[in-house]
């Protein structure tokens, strides 16, 4: 079947196996993230569980060279395609009407994950890519960060595997320890949420960890403060995007290598996003039943990128990146949590 498939096209085996996995990776993450049985939800995403099962099943790709072409496809235009409609998800009006006490906070933080990274990785002389990686699932909002960014600096398969796995570890622990933590030094649902929003790593993290706090210590307003943070964190993805993939370029090849367009195309739909909003039509159903529909699409193409990318390499790739990566990401995510905490503390008129 699967040589009748490459005849017909080289590219559709392939497809069809990151197609499967990614699949199977979207109903395993919507199951986990209700909860399994009495056990309460625990936040996953598609794009993790997706490279976990590719990284299982890259023995056996590794001896179906007939599966390449489809990868390379899932490598390459899918995974911009699933970052250029992200930008649907980012309206730049929103970000003026949320303003307010969450923005200079977003900024403090987003800038302290940036400069953590960045700079202790470059003292231990860490390949460039992997750090910008890094910096940007830390800093900015997690596994989309790093999808957006690893085909503008042209990463390898295993230093995106690399950075997704940490950031997704480090998320999944302040998931859990924040909510119990923060209520020591924080008696205000507001800014614990303030505070989760700007120094937990995913959106789906976020939302957990800040409905945690509420049923824990039962108050009432730590996911909308979250929720708002968390909505800023995620449009400076808009802007610190393009300016690692600058920062991160070759400079011998500055000159030869164009601006990658599908950035471009990115920032373009987050525009097309705030012109709909800001009209009639942005109040449709039918306009967020597209957004919704596209959402989930851009999930699913990203969980195939995913997979495509953990089948072409072996775990050795991975072991062989080190630890020091890994501690500097879990340092910098301590010391974003400290500067918002001790933001929120210092400004007693929140």
């Amino acid at each position: 079947m699967s040589s009748q498939l490459t005849k017909l096209h080289p590219a559709i085996s392939g497809l069809l196996v990151v197609l499967l996995l990614a699949t199977v990776a979207w109903l395993a993450a919507a199951w986990l993230n209700r909860g399994l049985g009495p056990l309460p939800p625990l936040p996953s995403s598609p794009m993790v569980i997706a490279i976990g099962l590719g990284l299982a099943l890259s023995p056996l790709s590794a001896r179906r060279p007939g599966l390449e072409p489809g990868l390379a496809v899932a490598r390459g235009v899918l995974l911009k395609t699933a970052v250029v409609l992200i930008g649907l998800r980012l309206s730049i009006a929103d970000l003026w009407a949320l303003g307010g006490q969450a923005l200079p906070l977003v900024a403090i933080t987003v800038i302290t994950g940036l400069v953590l990274v960045l700079g202790l990785l470059r003292l231990l002389k860490v390949e460039r890519r992997l750090s910008g990686l890094l910096a940007a699932g830390t800093a900015v909002c997690g596994a989309s960060a790093i999808a957006a960014l690893a085909p503008a600096v042209r990463a390898r398969s295993n230093e995106t595997c690399y950075a997704l796995a940490c950031i997704a570890l480090i998320g999944l622990i302040a998931t859990v320890a924040y909510p119990l933590l923060l209520p020591r030094w924080l008696d205000d649902p507001t800014l614990v949420g303030l505070v989760l929003g700007s120094a937990v790593h995913d959106t789906a993290q976020v939302t957990a960890a800040a409905s945690m706090h509420q049923q824990l210590w039962q108050v009432d307003g730590t996911l909308d403060a979250a929720t708002v943070t968390k909505l800023l964190r995620n449009m400076s993805l808009i802007f610190v995007i393009p300016l690692l993939a600058w920062l991160l370029a070759d400079r011998g090849r500055l000159q030869s290598a164009p601006f990658p367009l599908f950035i471009l195309a990115f920032i373009g739909l987050a525009g097309v996003r705030t012109l709909i909003d800001a009209s009639s039509f942005g109040d449709e159903p039918l306009w967020h039943s597209v957004l919704l529909g596209l959402h989930h699409l851009s999930q699913l193409l990203f969980a195939m990128a995913m997979a495509a990318l953990a089948l072409g390499i072996r775990p050795r790739d991975l072991q062989s990146l080190g630890w020091r990566p890994a501690l500097v990401a879990l340092a910098a995510a301590s010391g974003m949590l400290g500067v918002a905490l001790l933001w929120v503390l210092a400004r007693p008129g929140l």
